[in-house]
Parts: structure tokens; sequence; C-alpha cells
């Protein structure tokens, strides 16, 4: 690989993490989620993150955390060595997204509770009830939309 093309690569990392940070992602986690991205393996030790961004370790540790928690990416260590790596889940927004219903469950839930206190015929409860129903709607869509992107890739997988 030439300069000019690591310096393509590095001004394109840093312009998709923009793209992340204004989606709301905090700023060294799109760093970092975009380094991994853009790495052919999926997967860089700490050490190759904080070299790559010009950072140190304890922004690239609080950046992994947060990707981890959020299951963008994943903590592994190379079988007997010591060296911790991340690496981006394989299917990784389509993992992210399947991964969400939990949480859009105690939205829905939540909005319910707050109908039933406040009642349906107050606007509170209305907004509350809209909001339930919103969060129903978009589980079962996320669900159907899964369900074709799953025969999607199959399908792609089976014609490559």
């Amino acid at each position: 690989m030439t300069r000019a093309d690591e310096g393509a690569i590095a001004g394109y990392r840093e312009r998709f993490a923009q793209i992340m940070v204004e989606a709301g992602m905090p700023r060294m986690a799109a760093r970092v989620y975009a380094a991994l991205l853009v790495t052919d393996s999926g997967r860089l030790s700490a050490a190759e993150l904080a070299e790559q961004l010009e950072v140190g370790a304890s922004a690239i540790s609080g950046a992994v955390k947060y990707l981890v928690q959020v299951r963008l990416v994943e903590r592994g260590r190379e079988p007997g060595t010591r060296h911790d790596y991340c690496r981006i889940h394989e299917h990784t927004w389509s993992h992210f997204i399947s991964q969400s219903d939990p949480m859009l469950v105690r939205v829905q839930d939540g909005a319910g509770e707050g109908t039933a206190i406040l009642g349906p015929d107050t606007p509170a409860g209305q907004r509350l009830e809209e909001t339930r129903r919103f969060f129903a709607f978009m589980r079962e869509e996320i669900r159907q939309s899964m369900a074709k992107w799953s025969r999607l890739q199959a399908a792609g997988r089976d014609a490559g």
C-alpha cells in the first residue's frame, strides 16, 4: 500500500467516524469503530488502535468499553498470549439491530404503564399510548426486516 493509499484510507476513516458522531456515537468510539471497519481483518489490538488514531491507551479503553456495551464490537484474546484485541461483530449492523428488541420492549412496556397511570383520554396518556403503539410497530417491522435480510443474505451466499 502506498502512502497515498494510507492517506486516503485515513481520511475516509475520519469522515466515516464523523458520520457516526453526527448519528449520536461518542467521538472516540466512532473513530475506533471506523478504524476497525476499514481494516481488512476487522480486528486490531488496543496498541494498534492507539497508534493509528494517535491517542492514548485510556482513550482507546473507554471507546472500546462503549462499543462492547452497545454490542458493535467484542473483545478477545489471542490464544496463548496476553494481547487483547477488539473485533467488529460479523454482520455488525444486523447483529446490533437484532439485539435491540429488549430495549424496545422496555420502552413499549414503560409507555403502556404511563398510559395506564395517566389515563388514555389525557393528552399525556395519548402521547404515551402513541409511543407504545409506535414501539410495538417498530418491533414487528424490525422482526420482519431481519427475517427478510436473512433470506437475502442466504440467497447471496447460495449465488456466490
